[in-house]
């Protein structure tokens, strides 16, 4: 879907805020379409190998190095719900519309699934803390250490993005997507 709403080419810019910048992923078909691509990353121990038209730069997703408008397009996949509180949340979204000159893409799973995406366990992100620390040794998932996660529902991505189109797509609506127009 990401490449139908991108609709990218060889001429504009991508920023992939939260991505790993090594191809051989999901999002290879997507980046190769862009002339320019910069991955960022909290986590400098990315892989760094990068296609000819990647770069990849440590950043922080709620306090990015750009100008306004400086890429056409910014893109974030599943990375919405790992950056924090609803208040981290709303600086991390604030930030992809500040720096996009045509528009952004964000996907994020939805609160309302009953199936957690990381560890694969029915309803655990709706568990209290303590709770989750006690069921991630039963991750099915990648996640098998507990981190805090905060999922959202298409109604708080209405609220950080109100300008977005907010859709849910996946098997039953497992995640949701935003995108909308710098």
């Amino acid at each position: 879907m990401a490449v139908q709403v991108m609709q990218p080419s060889q001429s504009m810019s991508l920023l992939d805020i939260g991505g790993s910048p090594g191809f051989g992923g999901e999002f290879d078909t997507l980046r190769s379409l862009f002339g320019h691509v910069v991955v960022v990353n909290i986590d400098a121990r990315c892989e760094p190998r990068v296609a000819s038209n990647v770069t990849f730069e440590v950043a922080d997703g709620c306090a990015l190095p750009y100008a306004d408008h400086s890429v056409d397009w910014v893109f974030s996949n599943a990375v919405l719900e790992h950056v924090g509180d609803r208040a981290k949340q709303e600086r991390f979204t604030a930030e992809m519309q500040r720096v996009a000159r045509v528009g952004y893409f964000l996907s994020t799973p939805n609160r309302h699934f009953f199936l957690d995406p990381h560890t694969y366990l029915p309803f655990y992100h709706l568990l209290p803390k303590n709770i989750q620390k006690a069921a991630i040794h039963c991750s099915l998932g990648h996640m098998r250490e507990w981190r805090p996660l905060s999922l959202v529902s298409a109604n708080d991505l209405h609220s950080m993005l109100p300008s977005a189109q907010v859709t849910s797509v996946g098997p039953l609506g497992m995640n949701l997507i935003a995108y909308g127009c710098a």
